[in-house]
């Protein structure tokens, strides 16, 4: 069997090929340009109707979402964070690219539903303390208010996405801070830690 892995350089895509050439697999990667591409509604819908086996992976956060912090991380040691009471159980990429490799190359996954979260339910300010430590530098986490974090936002994306950001932590739609057991569940070993992430890959933070 050749397994084909779309979005081969992203966050999840690498590490999955990695995994699943080390199991011994066949395995392509695939790399298209996201901009040229158009999604449609229901990516799920559409994977359950030609009638073929499908696992569904939600993870939570990603760990890897603190990258974006860099640009303050490089001119000073003050982080502004929108939403800074919202806490989320972030994932590192690493270990959604596991549960996907035993997925595609083990029986049992057909038909499941698979809801991924990290070890810890984390605020801002946690992860920040955490890089702070890892990185030897006092850095300190500054909560934006909701007005200044929507025109940050506006200026970078669609004014829908940014409304369904503002509907998830501010009114409380979506709660990403429950802890699951599922990493531990399928892959037989923990999550890794947000302070396990940020040791690996501190270089990007320099």
């Amino acid at each position: 069997m050749m397994i084909l892995v779309t979005g081969a350089t992203g966050n999840i895509g690498s590490p999955l090929v990695a995994a699943l050439a080390q199991a011994g697999q066949r395995v392509r990667a695939l790399v298209r340009d996201p901009r040229a591409v158009t999604l449609p509604p229901g990516s799920e819908r559409a994977a359950r109707e030609p009638g073929v086996p499908w696992t569904f992976l939600r993870p939570r956060a990603f760990m890897s979402n603190a990258l974006r912090w860099l640009p303050q991380l490089r001119t000073g040691d003050l982080v502004r964070v929108p939403f800074a009471g919202v806490a989320a159980a972030a994932i590192d990429p690493a270990d959604i690219a596991a549960v996907a490799a035993l997925a595609l190359t083990s029986d049992g996954h057909e038909g499941r539903i698979y809801e991924l979260t990290g070890p810890d339910s984390l605020l801002p300010a946690d992860q920040i303390a955490v890089l702070a430590k890892v990185l030897r530098r006092d850095l300190r986490c500054e909560g934006l208010p909701d007005e200044e974090a929507r025109a940050q936002m506006e200026a970078s994306m669609p004014v829908e996405y940014v409304d369904a950001f503002f509907s998830f932590y501010v009114d409380g739609t979506l709660d990403e801070s429950q802890v699951l057991p599922t990493v531990q569940e399928v892959t037989g070993h923990p999550p890794r830690t947000f302070e396990q992430w940020a040791e690996t890959h501190a270089d990007a933070f320099h």
